[in-house]
């Protein structure tokens, strides 16, 4: 692609040319460091030519076993003093946060318009991290938990959706997520649950 051709004449060749005054720029002591996500969403592919000039690391994303492995132990241990009937749902909270995050990242793709939509495991960590600021006090039960989850997750999902098909397609989705994890029924009130420390 074009703005990345300079950038790799520099690295290539030490210099560019300047087009106004005609005559070689020699750049010199330049150390350069580069990261990219996948192309897509308004981001594009790197060129082979340029990408043969750096050392690649490429991290993949965790398995879906992984990633229930790393938050189950997590929000277990947690909710390990909390009273029973919500540290019992520990491993269905972890599960919902997970089906979330999946949904999000496969029907919320990144496109010129919604170039934001880009989800990753740092959205699924501001969730669990979201419960984890809660004391038992304030979560007495089950639905108190469910309650949370549904507050963290549109807290980290919902906000950032920007039009009302969007956000219609979030409250659909999680309103059957609820009913087929949690076995509860839907209530247009979840939409108004507030948790915060004042």
């Amino acid at each position: 692609s074009p703005p990345m051709e300079p950038l790799r004449q520099v690295i290539d060749q030490g210099g560019l040319y300047d087009r106004k005054k005609i005559f070689w720029k020699e750049i010199h002591d330049l150390i350069v460091v580069a990261a990219c996500g996948p192309p897509g969403g308004g981001k594009n592919e790197l060129t082979p030519r340029l990408s043969s000039k750096f050392h690649l690391l490429c991290f993949p994303t965790l398995a879906e076993t992984s990633l229930l492995r790393i938050f189950r132990t997590i929000l277990k241990g947690f909710l390990s003093i909390f009273p029973k009937e919500a540290s019992d749902c520990a491993v269905s909270v972890v599960d919902a946060v997970v089906e979330v995050y999946n949904l999000m990242g496969a029907e919320m793709r990144p496109t010129p318009s919604r170039s934001h939509y880009t989800f990753n495991m740092r959205d699924l960590s501001k969730v669990i991290q979201g419960i984890l600021m809660v004391t038992p006090a304030n979560v007495p039960d089950k639905e108190t938990l469910i309650k949370l989850f549904m507050h963290e997750a549109s807290r980290v999902f919902h906000d950032r959706l920007i039009d009302e098909h969007d956000r219609k397609w979030w409250w659909g989705t999680l309103g059957k997520l609820i009913k087929t994890r949690f076995k509860m029924e839907w209530s247009d009130a979840f939409k108004q649950n507030v948790f915060c420390d004042y």
